[in-house]
């Protein structure tokens, strides 16, 4: 089965993300969209990865979603986001991914995030600051979330040994 991860990152926490994936499964193919257009008709399964700033997804991702729409819906795909928030999963895959590709997908899930402020520009880096302070207070930790990187590697290679 022919793989591929299709991701935009802002700050790099998507593309390390989308390297842990891939080290993880065969024969996959990585392309960020920021910097390659893809062709996807080639691909069986189709795995989308984006940031999420202020509540949306990265605005190549959602072009690429939706020039790519008829033809995701007939495809096996696997979504995830990387986000600061990961308690607010649900609200952003509602408000930027149709429920229609939802529904059919293997696994949609979050990655956490990082907060990284050196690769923060402009306005992003005074969300970030404010966004910082808020959440020290809360003990609240920004990080990736291993477990759930895992679990969708799991699940993708269930599906690739099954067909």
């Amino acid at each position: 089965m022919k793989k591929v991860i299709v991701y935009a990152s802002k700050t790099g926490t998507t593309e390390k993300c989308a390297n842990l994936i891939a080290k993880e499964i065969k024969d996959v193919t990585i392309v960020n969209i920021e910097e390659q257009n893809v062709d996807i008709n080639q691909y069986d399964l189709v795995m989308i990865g984006t940031p999420i700033r202020i509540g949306f997804i990265h605005k190549k991702v959602k072009q690429f979603i939706k020039n790519n729409f008829e033809l995701l819906k007939t495809k096996k795909t696997a979504y995830f986001i990387c986000c600061g928030f990961s308690e607010n999963e649900k609200q952003y895959y509602e408000q930027n991914i149709a429920k229609e590709l939802l529904d059919k997908s293997i696994i949609y899930t979050t990655f956490g995030g990082e907060m990284n402020l050196e690769k923060q520009k402009g306005f992003d880096k005074v969300i970030v600051k404010m966004v910082s302070k808020n959440i020290k207070p809360q003990n609240k930790k920004v990080e990736i979330l291993q477990s759930n990187v895992e679990e969708f590697i799991r699940k993708i290679n269930e599906i690739d040994k099954a067909n």
